[in-house]
């Protein structure tokens, strides 16, 4: 209950601020959380010394500064989705790799989009969906049915649902049958989509069976903040079930890091893979 309110006042404030001062206030929060030290800062840290054990106590500092900073805009950009129509979110983002974009569009398949917690995830799922795809999220349920209602809402403004079922599995393999778009984050620990955890299983290795079983692209990208404003949606070239559930993935997460290592948002436990 107290997470909606949260979410219900920062809306109101997004709502009649401007957009500059939304970002200024969300900034200045942004700041505070981390110099209270709360425990996300600590497990992002945490993973940042994984990943890069050389790292000095400064630059992992600096890093994860950064991160709860781009997370508090992107609270902003996702509360700005609901007032705003899909053609407005199409002219706020910048393709990268739009042949690969093009060619998995084109392939008459469905999509396995394989993303990371980088940026801005909801707002790429809306732009996807502002194309005329249909989008399908492997979320996490929020905690309480009334802050889950309060996100399906703004979702389906723009198009987006999350899966839903049990087998997981089944619903996915559903949604790629009917030629739609399944978004995956393959840069957490052994924890399948809908929060099943299995200590042997892996997102990466999930979504390479998901592939061969119904014949889906796997198409990774990553959704960044642009210095100048708006978004870079990246898409890199397709990877085969074999390359995916080898670790292909996580090399191309490796890759978006080394390039944008400020705007991941790794506030959970890493694939062991990963670092």
């Amino acid at each position: 209950m107290l997470a909606l309110l949260g979410f219900r006042i920062a809306d109101e404030i997004v709502r009649h601020l401007p957009l500059s001062g939304s970002r200024r206030l969300a900034r200045g929060l942004a700041r505070l959380a981390f110099a209270l030290r709360v425990p996300a800062r600590r497990r992002l840290e945490d993973n940042w010394r994984r990943l890069i054990p050389s790292a000095g106590a400064g630059e992992v500092t600096h890093l994860a500064r950064d991160a709860f900073e781009h997370f508090a805009l992107s609270v902003v950009d996702f509360l700005r989705l609901s007032r705003l129509e899909p053609a407005s979110v199409a002219r706020e983002v910048e393709v990268r790799g739009a042949q690969h974009l093009e060619a998995a569009r084109n392939s008459g398949r469905g999509v396995i989009l394989l993303s990371a917690h980088m940026g801005n995830w909801e707002w790429g799922a809306a732009f996807l969906s502002a194309l005329g795809e249909h989008i399908r999220v492997a979320a996490r349920e929020q905690s309480g049915r009334a802050l889950e209602a309060w996100f399906e809402r703004r979702r389906e403004r723009h198009g987006v649902s999350r899966l839903e079922g049990r087998p997981l599995w089944l619903s996915a393999a559903r949604a790629l049958r009917r030629r739609e778009w399944v978004a995956l984050m393959g840069d957490r620990d052994a924890a399948l989509p809908g929060g099943v955890r299995s200590e042997s299983v892996s997102v990466c290795a999930w979504s390479a069976a998901l592939a061969r079983r119904t014949g889906a692209v796997i198409l990774p990208a990553v959704i960044l903040h642009r210095p100048e404003g708006g978004y870079a949606a990246c898409f890199e070239a397709p990877i085969t079930p074999r390359e995916c559930a080898s670790g292909g993935y996580r090399a191309v997460v490796r890759r978006a890091l080394d390039r944008h290592p400020g705007q991941w948002l790794g506030f959970e436990p890493i694939p062991d893979g990963l670092a």
